[in-house]
Parts: structure tokens; C-alpha cells; sequence
């Protein structure tokens, strides 16, 4: 193996997934996908949530370096067919479905004309949270209204629980299970899924993939797969921390930094 090969982690073919995308090559299209979860009105002790006018200021940088919002499902259509996006496209994600993604997030992104994709937790719909501190999750009803806004629903399992420790048998049902419950109480297709936890391997992507899904989220690590189509976790107190993870690369600078460390801790703090 190459020292380049060596550094950047190649060589694994074991966990290489299915229909590759060839990073760094002939991956030419890469939007930036932005993962959000709970916007509370102060800052809170819930994992992941960001204060609302921090919501707000980054849309409103969005608009005006001319971003427009594309879904996860048309970044991966673009990507198997090579069909063009936005020059500046950006895809804004929020997964669990809680109530304030409805009634807080809904309006600030159709005042600044965005749209968003939500993943939401099939069986928990209308009830708390139980995957991390209790939080109030939206009903069918409003789940229906954020459809009718142009928005969009996805699978985030029907439990939201950590896929990679399920017996098969259980891990299709929180995914294919999930998407059938979704599309039988909405009554209209759910073509992506995104992973509890951003949590996933080959047997999760393939479960996936065999589920009829077009593609899938995860976190900012790379896959090199519509299956696990790369997000970052938004960052909720830096603006130039955010300017970053704009950036098209920033997922593979993201997978050098962590190899480096991983490979030479002594070069970086």
C-alpha cells in the first residue's frame, strides 16, 4: 500500500459498500448536508439542541450568500445520474421530529424560503422521546401540515435504537417496518432514511438499500455511499465554525483531521 493509500485509510475492501461513489476521484458533487435537532427558546441540557435565534442568523447567511435548499433524496438522484443541483445547494435535515422543528423551525424556513427534510422516529409519533432527555415529538397531524408546507419525512427507524446491535430480524423491521408505517398514515412515499445515532456499517446500509429507500443519512464521517450520504452537526456558537461546514470538502477534511490524529497524535492538539 502507497504512504497516500496508507494515510487516507484505504485498503479496506471488507467494509467497502455498495454502489461506491469513488472518493475522492470521481466523486464531483458534493452538497453540504445540515443535521439539526431540537431549537429551544435558551440554551438547554438537551443533547444537540441549538437556541433559536442561532437557527435563524445562520439561515439568514444562508440567503445571503445565495444558498438554495436541494433535498437528501435529489442530492442522491444528481448523484446517480450526474443531473446537475444548484451551484450553491445546501440540504438542511432534522431528525427526531420533535414539536419545535413544527412550530419554531417551520416558519423561519418558509420566511427565508428553505426547505428541510425531517426524520422521523415511526413508532414514538405523538409521544417523548426515550432516547435521550424527554422531549414532546410532533403528531400525525402536524406531520401531515409540515408535508403540505413542501417539506419533507423520512425513516429514522421505528424505535430509535442502535441498528449495528440488532439481531437481523429486528433490524428490518426498524427499517423497512418504519417505512411502511410512515407511508401508510401520510399516504405519500418516504424515500430516505437516516440512522439513529449516525450510527451504521455495511449490514445497516444494505438493509437500507434492500428496504426500497433512495438513499440515506449519516454523520460527517465519509462512506462513500448514497447510503451513507455525509452531515455535519451543525455548529451552534461559531460563525466561522459554521462558514466551514460549508465548505464541499469539509467532510474530507474532517476524515483527514481525524486520521491524522489517529495516526500521528503527537503532530495535532
Amino acid at each position: 500500500m502507497s504512504p497516500i493509500a496508507w494515510f487516507v485509510g484505504g485498503g479496506d475492501d471488507s467494509a467497502r459498500p455498495s454502489h461506491p461513489l469513488g472518493w475522492p476521484g470521481r466523486r464531483r458533487l458534493r452538497v453540504p448536508i445540515l443535521m439539526y435537532h431540537r431549537l429551544t427558546r435558551y440554551p438547554d441540557s438537551h443533547p444537540c439542541s441549538m437556541v433559536i435565534g442561532q437557527f435563524r442568523s445562520q439561515l439568514k447567511i444562508l440567503r445571503a450568500l445565495g444558498y438554495r435548499t436541494v433535498s437528501p433524496r435529489e442530492i442522491a438522484r444528481a448523484l446517480r445520474s450526474g443531473s446537475p443541483l444548484p451551484v450553491r445547494a445546501v440540504s438542511i435535515t432534522f431528525d427526531d421530529g420533535y414539536v419545535d422543528t413544527f412550530t419554531v423551525a417551520l416558519p423561519i424556513l418558509k420566511e427565508f424560503g428553505f426547505t428541510a427534510a425531517c426524520y422521523v422516529v415511526a413508532d414514538r409519533v405523538g409521544q417523548l422521546s426515550d432516547w435521550t432527555e424527554p422531549a414532546s415529538l410532533m403528531g400525525w397531524p402536524e406531520i401531515r401540515e409540515w408535508l403540505a408546507a413542501g417539506m419533507e419525512v423520512g425513516s429514522h427507524s421505528r424505535t430509535h435504537r442502535d441498528l449495528t446491535v440488532l439481531p437481523t430480524v429486528e433490524l428490518q423491521d426498524e427499517v423497512a417496518g418504519s417505512r411502511k408505517r410512515l407511508e401508510d398514515r401520510l399516504g405519500s412515499t418516504v424515500s430516505t432514511f437516516a440512522y439513529p445515532f449516525t450510527v451504521h456499517g455495511p449490514r445497516e446500509r444494505e438493509a437500507v438499500e434492500v428496504a426500497g429507500y433512495e438513499a440515506a443519512c449519516a454523520g460527517v464521517k465519509l462512506h462513500d455511499s448514497i447510503f451513507a450520504l455525509a452531515r455535519v452537526e451543525v455548529a451552534a456558537n461559531s460563525l466561522g465554525w459554521f462558514l466551514a461546514q460549508l465548505l464541499p470538502v469539509y467532510p474530507e477534511l474532517h476524515h483527514l483531521y481525524v486520521l491524522a490524529r489517529r495516526r500521528a497524535p503527537w503532530l495535532l492538539p
